[in-house]
C-alpha cells in the first residue's frame, strides 16, 4: 500500500477563540467585528491545512475535560480524521485578538498533564505511525506542563526507527531536545532557532549558516521562516529561498503551520524540495488573509502560488 497519510500531533491542543477587533487597545471596551472558535494548536492547524491542500491528515493529541470534548466535536464537524489520547484535566483555551492592521495579540494558557499522559500519547502515536499508509509525522507546538524534561526526544527516536519522516515545529527546550534526536526535518522561525541554539541570528545570512550546520549534522531538511520575506530551506547540498507576493495580512496566526502543511503535502506528492518550499510559502501567505487559522480556500492558494518565486542559491 502506498504510504500517504500525514499524522499531525498536537501535544498541547487548545480551543482557539479568534476575534477581529479593528480598534483594539488595552484598557478600553471594544466591539468585535467578527469572531471564530476553532480547534487549535499547531498540529491541528497543520492538519486542517493539509486537508485544504488535498492531503490526508490524521490529527492526534491529548484532550481533557469539557474543553477537550468541545475541541473533539469541532474537529469532527470539520470532517477530518482524528484519534485522541484522553487525560484527566482540562484542555487549554487560547484567545487571539486581531486589529485592523493585521497585528494579533495572543493569550495562551499553558496546559498541564501528568507524565503518564505523555507516555500514553507516545504509545498511541507510535501505534498509529506503524500503519502501512503513514509516511510522515509532524510534531507541532509547545509541550504542556508535566511532560518529561527530555520530551519529545524519546518519541522522535522511536519514530525514526520506524523509518518515518518526522517533522518538528517547536521552540525552547522542546526544540533543543528534538534537535538532539535528529528528526528528518525541522521547521522553525529565525527567533526560535536563535533561542534554541543560543546564537544571535541578526541577518538571513546568519540563519543560513546555522541551518546548513544543522543539516550537515544529521537533520536532512532545515526550514527557517522569515516572515514576509518567505522562507529558506537548507540541506547538505541544497540551499533555496522562496519569496511570496506582498499582501496586507488580516490574521497571520498559524501561517507557519500552513507553511509546514504545504511542505509535507507537496513532498507526499513527490515534489522536489524547491517546489515543496514554494508551495509551503504560498500556503503560509494565503493563510494570513483569513481569520481563524488554516481557513483559506484552495483556489486562493493557487493564485498566491503563481506569484511565489524560488531561488536556488550557491552552496
Amino acid at each position: 500500500m502506498t504510504r500517504e497519510r500525514i499524522i499531525c500531533v498536537t501535544p498541547n491542543a487548545a480551543l482557539d477563540r479568534t476575534m477581529v477587533v479593528p480598534d483594539f487597545a488595552i484598557g478600553r471596551i471594544s466591539r468585535i467585528q467578527s469572531g471564530l472558535a476553532v480547534a487549535g494548536g499547531k498540529g491541528l492547524n497543520v492538519a486542517r491545512a493539509v486537508r485544504v491542500l488535498g492531503g490526508q491528515p490524521l490529527a492526534m493529541g491529548l484532550l481533557g475535560g469539557h474543553t477537550g470534548r468541545m475541541v473533539a466535536a469541532l474537529v469532527a464537524e470539520e470532517g477530518y480524521e482524528a484519534e485522541w489520547t484522553p487525560f484527566e484535566g482540562e484542555t487549554r483555551t487560547c484567545t487571539i485578538v486581531a486589529n485592523a492592521e493585521g497585528v494579533s495579540t495572543v493569550i495562551n494558557e499553558s496546559g498541564r498533564i501528568a507524565p503518564s499522559d505523555w507516555s500514553a500519547l507516545a504509545e498511541d502515536v507510535c501505534r498509529a505511525a506503524a500503519r502501512a499508509d503513514v509516511t510522515t509525522v509532524c510534531m507541532c507546538g509547545s509541550l504542556p506542563l508535566g511532560a518529561p524534561a527530555d520530551a519529545p526526544r524519546g518519541l522522535i527516536e522511536r519514530l525514526n526507527r520506524l523509518g518515518l519522516r518526522v517533522w518538528v515545529d517547536s521552540s525552547r527546550t522542546a526544540l533543543q531536545n528534538a534537535i538532539a534526536a535528529k528528526p528528518y526535518a525541522i521547521k522553525i522561525n529565525r527567533d526560535e532557532l536563535a533561542a534554541a541554539l543560543g546564537e544571535r541570528l541578526q541577518t538571513t545570512r546568519d540563519a543560513i549558516t546555522v541551518a546548513r550546520l544543522l543539516a550537515a549534522e544529521g537533520i536532512r531538511i532545515v526550514v527557517v521562516t522569515l516572515g514576509a520575506e518567505g522562507a529558506l530551506l537548507a540541506q547538505d547540498n541544497l540551499l533555496v529561498t522562496a519569496t511570496p507576493p506582498a499582501i496586507q495580512p488580516l490574521d497571520p496566526i498559524a501561517s507557519g503551520d500552513c507553511l509546514l502543511a504545504g511542505l509535507v503535502t507537496a513532498l507526499a506528492e513527490d515534489a522536489e524540495f524547491p517546489e515543496a518550499l514554494r508551495r509551503g510559502v504560498a500556503a503560509g501567505t494565503v493563510n494570513a488573509l483569513y481569520a481563524g487559522g488554516a481557513q483559506f480556500p484552495y483556489s486562493h492558494f493557487l493564485r498566491i502560488l503563481e506569484d511565489t518565486h524560488i531561488e536556488i542559491l550557491p552552496t
